[in-house]
């Protein structure tokens, strides 16, 4: 039996609440204004972000946690605890999954298990939500990787964006990048799931409402133990959407999250979604 850690990276949106009460480990990335470098969650909130997405002269950009970074995270996690399953955003939308490969191999500990969620916000998020549940009662690092390697196709992400104007800018579109010429006349929903770890359309929706009618059909055709709804600066579409999927889930097991600001750099304003881990 060991002790085993769970470290993940800012864009898996865990509230804070959710990170200490289980005793999640959080890597963050990096955001950039032109000059200014902020860290995700360090010295950039979301209540500061928003506001400065919309106002700025520049578009900012993101960038993944150093190598370095990652070791002095490993480094002091292991202090306390023997081992360490470390999952992070798709490979395909970040490089912050190499950086935390690359820290891994440098200690040369195989105590150390990195993990490609192929995915990203509360699809990762909710994938690192269940495996730290899991991780207090299964005490066996490899057992609790394997776990984590069957929950990845589980773990899943569908949001809605005001505009994708933010996902094209970028780069991060991925493969709803065919969506760009009819952004007046459809609003796709948004998933890595049944993309490899990209960016993809699985519906396409005409209004908001249709769109959170289309999030509630989900979460009733899905055995979930704990849904995360999550908003990109805008609490009143998320209680809309909470009031509706009150009717298909039990309020105690809803936990609402925001996009933060690397996630929001991408997504934009106005956004919101769901992520849970199916348990079926």
């Amino acid at each position: 039996m060991s002790k085993i850690a769970i470290v993940t990276d800012s864009t898996s949106d865990l509230p804070n609440k959710v990170t200490k009460d289980n005793g999640i480990f959080v890597v963050p990335l990096n955001v950039h204004f032109g000059d200014e470098t902020f860290i995700d969650g360090v010295n950039l909130n979301t209540s500061e972000f928003y506001p400065k997405l919309i106002s700025s002269e520049f578009h900012p950009t993101t960038s993944q946690p150093s190598v370095g970074t990652f070791l002095e995270t490993y480094e002091k996690v292991l202090k306390s605890y023997d081992s360490i399953i470390s999952i992070h955003i798709s490979s395909k939308l970040s490089a912050t999954y190499s950086s935390a490969l690359q820290a891994k191999e440098q200690l040369s500990n195989d105590n150390i298990k990195v993990i490609d969620s192929k995915n990203g916000t509360l699809g990762l998020g909710a994938l690192v939500h269940y495996i730290s549940k899991r991780s207090k009662k299964e005490k066996d690092l490899e057992a609790l990787v394997s776990v984590a390697d069957q929950m990845i196709d589980k773990s899943q992400f569908y949001g809605l964006c005001a505009t994708l104007e933010y996902l094209a800018k970028g780069g991060r579109i991925g493969k709803a990048q065919k969506f760009l010429g009819s952004l007046l006349k459809v609003k796709p929903i948004l998933s890595a799931n049944g993309f490899d770890g990209e960016i993809g359309s699985v519906a396409k929706v005409k209004t908001f409402s249709k769109g959170m009618d289309y999030l509630v059909d989900i979460v009733r055709d899905n055995q979930i133990e704990d849904l995360f709804v999550v908003h990109g600066g805008d609490i009143e579409s998320a209680n809309i959407l909470i009031k509706k999927l009150e009717e298909v889930i039990d309020p105690k097991n809803i936990i609402i999250s925001e996009f933060g600001p690397v996630v929001g750099t991408h997504l934009g304003p106005g956004s919101f979604g769901i992520g849970f881990v199916t348990t079926e």
